[in-house]
């Protein structure tokens, strides 16, 4: 079973407070199971990406269970946009790839 590692970039975020706060900076990494998927299939892609969403909504501090409000500011933050990006960026798979850049302006608008 191949696992894809979703690294949260909270840290990133956190770094410049952290600097003159000197607080630790804290990655959240969650894996993600991309077995039984076909990533090059536009439907295959579409589920895994759902995942990657679950995860990376919990490594920033929401999860599916947070109100939609709650959802919907998790998704536009720098935190989660930064680990999906990053996710499907390690992905390297075109389909993947295309599905997410499809579904970019939907999650910008809901916002």
């Amino acid at each position: 079973m191949k696992i894809l590692g979703l690294i949260a970039a909270a840290a990133v975020i956190a770094a410049p407070a952290a600097a003159f706060a000197d607080e630790p900076v804290v990655t959240t990494s969650i894996a993600v199971s991309k077995a039984g998927l076909d990533l090059s299939s536009e439907r295959d892609a579409a589920r895994l990406l759902v995942r990657l969403d679950r995860a990376a909504l919990s490594a920033c501090g929401a999860s599916t269970f947070s109100v939609r409000e709650v959802q919907a500011a998790t998704r536009g933050s720098e935190c989660y946009q930064q680990s999906m990006d990053q996710a499907v960026a390690s992905l390297n798979s075109p389909t993947v790839n295309a599905v997410y850049r499809e579904r970019a302006p939907m999650r910008m608008a809901s916002n």
